[in-house]
């Protein structure tokens, strides 16, 4: 599932507008707007979505899981650990501009 498609989601589910997760937010509703057409906030806009919404970052990322048993938090914290490798590669990641993130998750697409 691609990220605008997951903030659509985390939105439905708290049953807020654009407007209300901008203020929320302290941005314009016209970030919003430019992130549900699939621009990708920097990321300290991400970490203060994670916050806004109770969703975990990795959330708005994740394909939707099949098994609707499992709430995806409960799924998360059932899974292991990061290793080592995986924890540089985010340390790597975090560190990048932004217009690379984006190139990146553009490649990715899920």
């Amino acid at each position: 599932m691609s990220f605008p498609k997951r903030l659509q989601q985390a939105l439905d589910e708290l049953g807020w507008n654009q407007s209300e997760l901008a203020r929320g937010m302290g941005v314009k509703p016209q970030s919003v707007q430019g992130w549900l057409k699939n621009v990708i906030p920097r990321m300290d806009k991400l970490k203060k979505l994670s916050e806004v919404t109770g969703k975990l970052l990795d959330w708005f990322f994740s394909p939707q899981l099949q098994n609707q048993e499992k709430s995806y938090e409960t799924f998360h914290k059932e899974k292991n650990t990061l290793t080592e490798k995986q924890k540089l590669i985010l340390e790597l990641f975090e560190a990048l501009p932004e217009s690379d993130v984006n190139l990146i998750l553009k490649k990715l697409e899920i």
